[in-house]
């Protein structure tokens, strides 16, 4: 299924004849008497006065006063009578216009709310989604088993022959409901799928643009038909009558109707359909959040038998299939968004939501980079969420902070509250929230009775709100305390509620993200935080665990405040160890702006020479390494492992270490740059005079990098062991390079584990041995392996 959000998708809705758009909706009184609903509390006829949809907006129009002018679709085209069944005829008609409306304006998928025309067919987008299903009753499980959403013969099983011909599609906001229903459209439209041909007409209606009062027919021809179809409205009504059981009905969006609060007096033939008192053999598709859930199966509306259809997200494979589809132009690009998803356990968790993918594809498109900081990449989403529901970034700001006192509340309790009930929030916020998609409700039962529970649509997004909402009370009510003669502490409603989340060393783990978001872009914040937890955690007596956590932990914050200034209690020696082994994505980022802010200050220098071994892992960016190198003047160890050494960079990192007279090791591996352009980065090795063991392994090195690393090595006398493990291209072409080995004259091991070789490779690297031998008087050895397995030493 797409990932782009729903109303991405709502932005622009299908419509035949956008340009005939404008036509005014027809009065009540020249309908046909036959299609007349329930009369509202106006006393007009329900139905009436419902919203045309062109492209992204919505116009309303007031029926024409006191039956004035002639409604075009009250009258049968005027022509001579046709040969044939007239009301097939009006069939065939309607469905050759909603296939032409699929598949033309409505086979477009917004991507981007903002800008109208970034749109992909969606063909070229469209990625299958998760679901579970289960029989709408409350005894019934879901499904052990998620099909996709594509499998319509599992989801639709037995329509339309069976009771069950009512489902209701649920999930949480962005989670892809409204591109479902765009694809069976399409789907329907292509006519390539089997159990969609069962239907003559799919009608797909989006009800953001419908009142309670709407009539089904006059909603088809405003979203979908347009005024000059050539249908009249009583014969596509009869003609519905008459196939109902042929007849697919989509309602996108029931929680974005516009009524609000139901009356089932005022109900138009759409509601009247879903509690089947109209069109009951018409199949009908309504889409929700959970938090409508029990309105829709309510006596009123929905009820039993019905189908429940939970929509789940991505799996990882999705993702990555959705990213290169998104990407099709440029894959070095999506793969690179690929790696730089898996690397981090928060993206990889936000990628299972098809909008936030979106959003991350967005971003990556414009910079090939995601936000900086964790706190700017959820500052994105959330504005993305509100933007597309037609709010502007300071509604979504207020929205946050409002509501971030409830989550806070939350964090502070006994047992850390995720369930909320609607009195625990300010009303307008809520109601911006749960349109957002922040916030979700939905129904629970407990002491058999029903309850809403508002929920965060993720809690790392409580947490978010929450730290945005401490944030925002900073030093809004600053009082003082005096502890001491000597001492005077602050004390105010943000350092108390600080105090509270940061009691335990597992209340500090357990509400890390919240402090990191309060942290996001301010320097004042981060400060106090991190002296606080300097204070109650860093004494000597603590166990050790926790100043390794605690440092980790203000590390963090100061990334995210991406402060230029350090808190001296972060300079300490413990904040910078004698060894660093960082293997994770996150982690290398923040330790290199630390050393890059510690490089930007004379004071704070010295602290690097504390550091003796170095080992990172997945770092894709060495540009702050290389500047601190240099500093290192203790550095003995220097491995990077899975490291894109793009051009220059390795050649940069050894030209910083040419001042280094300890460094003994110099380990590389997975950098898959490498290969075939040791005439560039080889010439450097020679400067590390001290290195006693170098490893370039599994660079996808070849024949020719042979001579340019030999020619670097020869004339080194500390190093006596050299590993090229993994260049597998070397097999088969030793002729080209083993000349070269008598030139390594100070080495003694060799490593060329798994490089293909074959027992013609063997016999040339022995008899450049033999040489090498004779010159050297040292024993020298090489490692390999043979089609068999085995090694030869």
């Amino acid at each position: 299924m797409a990932a782009q959000s729903e109303a991405a998708c709502q932005t622009d809705v299908p419509t035949t004849m956008q340009q005939e758009a404008q036509v005014p909706t027809p009065s009540a009184a020249t309908d046909s008497p036959q299609r007349t609903g329930a009369i509202g509390n106006m006393g007009t006829v329900s139905g009436r006065n419902n919203p045309t949809i062109v492209g992204s907006s919505v116009n309303f129009y007031s029926s024409p006063s006191d039956g004035a002018g002639v409604n075009p679709q009250s009258q049968k085209p005027d022509q001579e009578p046709r040969v044939g069944d007239l009301n097939q005829e009006v069939g065939n008609k309607t469905r050759d216009i909603l296939r032409t409306c699929y598949k033309t304006t409505g086979s477009y998928v917004q991507l981007n709310p903002g800008v109208p025309d970034d749109q992909r067919h969606i063909v070229g987008i469209y990625t299958k989604l998760r679901v579970r299903t289960k029989k709408g009753t409350a005894e019934e499980e879901y499904s052990d088993k998620t099909v996709y959403s594509t499998e319509y013969e599992k989801i639709l099983k037995d329509w339309p022959e069976t009771e069950f011909n009512r489902a209701i599609l649920f999930g949480i906001g962005g989670v892809g409901k409204s591109t479902i229903f765009d694809k069976i459209a399409y789907d329907w439209a292509d006519e390539t799928c089997e159990i969609l041909k069962r239907f003559k007409l799919v009608f797909l209606l989006k009800m953001y643009a419908l009142f309670q009062e709407s009539d089904l027919v006059d909603s088809i021809f405003d979203q979908l038909l347009g005024v000059k179809s050539g249908v009249a409205k009583d014969e596509l009504d009869q003609y519905i009558q008459d196939n109902s059981n042929k007849v697919l009905i989509l309602l996108d969006g029931f929680d974005e109707m516009r009524t609000k609060t139901l009356d089932v007096a005022s109900f138009g033939s759409i509601l009247k359909a879903l509690n089947r008192t109209e069109y009951r053999k018409c199949c009908i598709l309504v889409s929700t959040r959970p938090s409508h859930l029990e309105t829709l199966m309510s006596k009123s509306l929905v009820q039993n038998p019905c189908t429940h259809v939970e929509v789940l997200g991505f799996t990882k494979e999705d993702v990555n299939e959705y990213i290169l589809k998104f990407y099709y132009e440029d894959p070095d690009s999506g793969s690179a968004l690929i790696l730089n998803i898996e690397k981090s356990n928060t993206l990889l968790d936000f990628s299972t939501n098809p909008m936030l993918l979106l959003l991350m594809c967005l971003l990556w498109r414009e910079k090939k980079q995601l936000p900086e900081t964790t706190s700017r990449l959820f500052t994105e989403a959330v504005d993305y969420m509100f933007t597309r529901k037609g709010y502007s970034s300071e509604d979504a700001s207020k929205t946050v902070i409002a509501i971030g006192k409830t989550a806070l509340s939350g964090f502070l309790s006994a047992d850390q509250n995720f369930s909320f009930q609607k009195d625990e929030f300010e009303q307008n916020a809520l109601d911006l929230a749960l349109k957002a998609g922040i916030l979700t409700q939905q129904r629970v039962i407990k002491n058999l009775k029903c309850h809403n529970n508002i929920q965060f649509m993720h809690k790392t997004i409580q947490e978010y709100c929450a730290g945005k909402y401490l944030q925002s009370v900073h030093m809004s009510n600053w009082g003082f305390v005096k502890r001491t003669v000597y001492k005077v502490v602050p004390f105010g409603e943000f350092q108390n509620n600080l105090r509270q989340l940061c009691q335990t060393i597992k209340g500090v783990i357990s509400n890390d993200f919240l402090l990191r978001f309060c942290c996001g872009d301010n320097e004042k914040c981060m400060t106090d935080i991190v002296r606080l937890l300097d204070r109650k955690f860093n004494y000597r007596h603590k166990p050790m665990y926790q100043s390794d956590v605690i440092q980790l932990i203000s590390q963090h914050c100061l990334f995210e405040s991406q402060s230029k200034k350090i808190p001296q209690c972060l300079t300490s020696d413990s904040l910078i160890p004698s060894d660093i082994e960082v293997n994770n994505y996150t982690d290398v980022r923040i330790l290199i702006y630390l050393f890059k802010t510690i490089c930007s200050s004379e004071v704070q220098v010295p602290q690097l020479s504390r550091i003796e071994t170095i080992q990172i892992d997945s770092m894709s960016s060495v540009s702050g390494l290389v500047f601190a190198l240099g500093y290192m003047e203790n550095l003995r160890v220097l491995r990077l492992s899975s490291c894109p050494l793009v051009k220059g960079e390795l050649e940069k990192i050894l030209s910083s270490l040419k001042c280094n007279y300890l460094l003994t090791w110099l380990d590389i591996q997975n950098c898959n740059t490498l290969g075939g352009r040791a005439v560039e980065w080889a010439p450097h090795i020679k400067h590390l005079t001290s290195i006693k063991k170098l490893g370039v392994k599994w660079c996808k090195l070849q024949s020719t990098d042979i001579q340019h690393i030999a020619s670097a090595v020869h004339d080194m006398p500390k190093l006596i062991g050299l590993s090229l493990d993994g260049s597998e291209t070397l097999g088969g072409s030793t002729d080209l390079w083993a000349k070269e080995l008598p030139k390594m004259m100070h080495l003694n091991k060799l490593d060329l584990i798994y490089c293909h070789l074959t027992r013609s490779d063997i016999q040339l690297i022995a008899s450049a041995i033999v040489i090498k031998v004779k010159l050297t008087l040292l024993k020298s050895r090489v490692r390999y392996n043979l089609a068999s397995g085995t090694d030869w030493n």
